[in-house]
């Protein structure tokens, strides 16, 4: 396993400058893609974030895998096996979790296919003075198209939120596995997320299943993190066997999203 850890320096917008992440560790999990390698650079470069990258575990077989995979409790679960790129996805992170734990100090986890927000600085420097508690917040979701932000927000609205400035830290209406583009973990976190995983029983991002093992699992808005599935090829959508996605723009997500806004309003961060 291999590790870069570029300092990264640029010209940068005057709010970034404002602002430290010091606090956090922050790494990219990467195949070393030179396409992805350049644009996650790129991001970080304009944000002045200095960062490690991490080599991502490829396996030929899943049964490569250095923990035990629970083939009954996977196919319980979803019907189906984990495909070998998801298991190689697990054990990634799970790497980085060892990391954030031995260096005592939240991490900010990226994928290398992240497209990021220019606000995230400014909302991590807020959380990391926040009272709330929290062992993972959810920066993105996967699959989402940042063009259509506006609308996403609308219909996936937060509920018991805490506001942080222009930003809202809560519980969404609804987990689900919606990807590990972009999170941060507290070392608390990562270490509950280390002892819910001594063998796979699910895919890295079913959060649904960490909240049950006592994860507390918040996340922000607006979103912060994108990915960038339009331009960069997802490394394991080609070989999920999972069903094909709704379409955004559905009568019922529109009158659901409606309903969510309304509660989330009534709610007002209590």
């Amino acid at each position: 396993m291999s590790h870069f850890s570029p300092t990264l320096t640029s010209p940068i917008d005057s709010r970034s400058r404002r602002v430290s992440i010091e606090p956090f560790g922050v790494f990219v999990l990467t195949m070393r893609d030179e396409t992805r390698m350049a644009s996650i650079e790129r991001q970080l470069s304009r944000l002045d974030i200095s960062f490690e990258y991490i080599d991502a575990t490829v396996l030929e077989r899943i049964e490569h895998a250095d923990l035990p995979i629970e083939r009954e409790a996977i196919q319980a679960r979803y019907g189906r096996m984990l495909t070998q790129g998801e298991v190689s996805c697990f054990l990634s992170h799970r790497r980085i979790w060892q990391q954030v734990v031995e260096a005592g100090k939240p991490g900010v986890i990226f994928e290398d296919d992240a497209l990021i927000e220019e606000e995230l600085c400014q909302f991590l420097d807020r959380l990391n003075g926040v009272s709330a508690r929290f062992d993972v917040v959810l920066l993105g979701h996967s699959k989402k198209d940042h063009r259509r932000k506006t609308l996403y927000h609308f219909l996936e609205p937060l509920k018991r939120w805490t506001p942080m400035g222009p930003f809202k830290l809560g519980r969404g209406f609804k987990t689900w596995p919606s990807g590990a583009v972009g999170y941060v973990v507290t070392p608390a976190g990562a270490a509950k997320l280390l002892a819910a995983t001594t063998a796979i029983r699910c895919v890295l991002d079913d959060w649904p299943y960490f909240e049950t093992k006592g994860v507390k699992v918040q996340e922000v808005r607006p979103l912060l993190v994108w990915e960038d599935f339009i331009k960069l090829d997802s490394s394991l959508e080609g070989e999920r066997q999972t069903p094909a996605r709704r379409k955004l723009f559905s009568i019922a997500r529109v009158i659901r999203g409606c309903v969510r806004q309304l509660q989330s309003r009534k709610d007002d961060g209590s």
